[in-house]
């Protein structure tokens, strides 16, 4: 009797059995789902690194992993991808798996720092290979494209030419020296002057002309070139 007593004293303090589970194993399944993932897109980004699991000790039983979808824009350098493990069919843990992608391609890349309004055809652009996880799915520029073309926002240096950050030059531009012509019973007159705003053709933008401080309302008739006539009044 004594003994029986012992024994049941001695399996009621012996620790319940348990799964050791490694980060290498949780690493490898993370791995397997993001790869497949990025090539379901038609992604050519590729995994460098998958940190913040560590090993991991659970229940016995069957253990299951489940990699949850990505929150925000996807492929990108670094995304927490959310991780479940299951036994048994129950959630014992979640967990967070930071995965760090890269997609290098050769692309033409901003050489220096560039103001927004800078004319496409005045970038200085080289060849150069850019992670372009930075923009996935963004179209590359073509430096025979850029004519016509100028900057929509500041360009910094490195950053690869994307077709987004370009939109067509008005005719005339804020600030930029105008022909200005005046136009009254047939006779045609012409003066330098400054627009003060962009103006595509067709438009009326305000401009001064070179030998006055005044401002005048002219309508925009080519590259450059203003109007004004009884109409513009």
């Amino acid at each position: 009797m004594p003994h029986t007593i012992l024994f049941a004293l001695a399996l009621a303090a012996a620790p319940p059995a348990t799964n050791a589970v490694p980060a290498e194993r949780l690493r490898r399944d993370v791995s397997a789902v993001v790869t497949q993932r990025l090539q379901a897109i038609g992604s050519d980004a590729r995994i460098v690194a998958i940190e913040g699991l560590r090993d991991q000790t659970l229940p016995a039983g069957r253990v299951e992993l489940s990699v949850g979808a990505i929150a925000g824009r996807w492929p990108r350098a670094r995304a927490g991808v959310p991780v479940r493990i299951e036994v048994d069919g129950r959630v014992v843990r979640t967990l967070t798996a930071w995965v760090s992608l890269r997609d290098l391609r050769p692309v033409l890349a901003y050489e220096s720092r560039a103001a927004a309004g800078t004319p496409g055809d005045a970038l200085r652009l080289q060849p150069a290979q850019v992670d372009m996880t930075c923009c996935e799915g963004a179209a590359v520029v073509d430096a025979a494209d850029l004519a016509g073309l100028r900057l929509r926002r500041a360009a910094r240096a490195g950053m690869p030419a994307l077709a987004s950050d370009f939109e067509p030059a008005p005719a005339v531009e804020a600030r930029a020296r105008v022909e200005i012509e005046v136009e009254r019973g047939g006779v045609r007159l012409s003066t330098p002057g400054i627009a003060l705003a962009d103006g595509r053709i067709g438009d009326r933008v305000r401009v001064r002309p070179e030998a006055t401080e005044q401002t005048v309302l002219a309508r925009v008739v080519a590259t450059r070139k203003v109007r004004i006539d009884e109409d513009t009044f």
